[in-house]
């Protein structure tokens, strides 16, 4: 197994990055940061010079997945077998990747079909441990990770940490760079379900992840505040993998109902309210019109 790690940035907290860098680095056999046109551009790229790791600066920001989209192409070139993907300021643990590469490695005898697997994560706003979910009719089960030592099946798994099989990437196709930014991972891991692949999670592996700046609570649910812009793309591709015929029922009600919480919550809860409201308006309509891409440059899908 050769790994290559992908860390995408966009203006990232250079100490952070550095941090996250070098953990990463001595556990896999390559590294590369995709820069999508940070203002600190300069800094990253000398951080990525000294950790050994192949840089790609992006003259502008091509979103989320066109940059992994961009690892994903290094990688085959490089003759990598697998790739794993990760947030600008994801720290490993020692022997996350061996954890994951073993029990990838195990799962794929078993099933023979294994879309990726993925560590568990330990929200710090909520300070919550991740679960999985997995659908069944019109529920989504919610399924705690706590007593298990072995890998749990996932309909999702966030894709800072995961670790995907090259062969998995050309038989289910790449990121959709249409989406831009939310939803990508969960996107990719629905197409790879409907293709016959599974993902995982790792609950011997846990990392810790930031979901927005802060939390608001709806009932018993809380929500990640994100910045007003990041409303407009989640909702705009909730809606749209919500019309997706290899998206689960229970996933598509989710979706819609989720996008309505959204609208109630962004729009009376957070700050910058009326500039939500607008972008979350313009996300409903972008999304039903099949206008997608980066905001204020939408196209329709390929």
């Amino acid at each position: 197994m050769r790994i290559l790690a992908v860390s995408v940035t966009f203006n990232p907290n250079t100490a952070l990055l550095a941090e996250a860098l070098r953990s990463v680095a001595p556990q896999v056999q390559g590294l590369a940061v995709i820069d999508n046109g940070s203002a600190n551009a300069g800094d990253v790229r000398s951080l990525a010079t000294t950790v050994g790791a192949h840089f790609v600066s992006n003259e502008r920001n091509l979103g989320i997945a066109a940059a992994q989209n961009q690892g994903v192409d290094l990688a085959r070139t490089g003759g990598f077998s697998h790739i794993l993907l990760l947030d600008q300021d994801t720290v490993l643990a020692p022997r996350t990747v061996a954890d994951l590469s073993k029990n990838l490695v195990s799962l794929e005898r078993q099933l023979g079909c294994v879309a990726a697997i993925g560590p568990a994560y330990f929200e710090i706003n909520t300070q919550q441990r991740s679960r999985a979910y997995r659908s069944h009719g019109l529920r989504i089960l919610r399924i705690s990770l706590d007593p298990e030592a072995e890998p749990v099946a996932s309909d999702t798994i966030i894709a800072s940490g995961s670790l995907i099989p090259l062969k998995v990437l050309n038989k289910v196709g790449g990121f959709k760079e249409d989406l831009f930014i939310d939803l990508v991972d969960v996107e990719w891991c629905f197409r790879a379900r409907a293709a016959g692949y599974e993902s995982f999670l790792s609950p011997t592996v846990t990392v810790e992840h930031h979901l927005g700046s802060s939390t608001i609570k709806i009932g018993t649910r809380g929500i990640a505040v994100h910045v007003p812009v990041r409303n407009y793309y989640w909702v705009r591709n909730a809606i749209w993998l919500a019309r997706q015929p290899y998206t689960p029922l229970a996933w598509r009600l989710y979706f819609i109902s989720r996008s309505l919480a959204f609208l109630a919550a962004y729009t009376t809860l957070v700050d910058q309210r009326m500039l939500r409201l607008r972008l979350i308006s313009r996300a409903i309509w972008d999304s039903l019109n099949g206008r997608f891409g980066p905001f204020g440059k939408i196209k329709r899908p390929h």
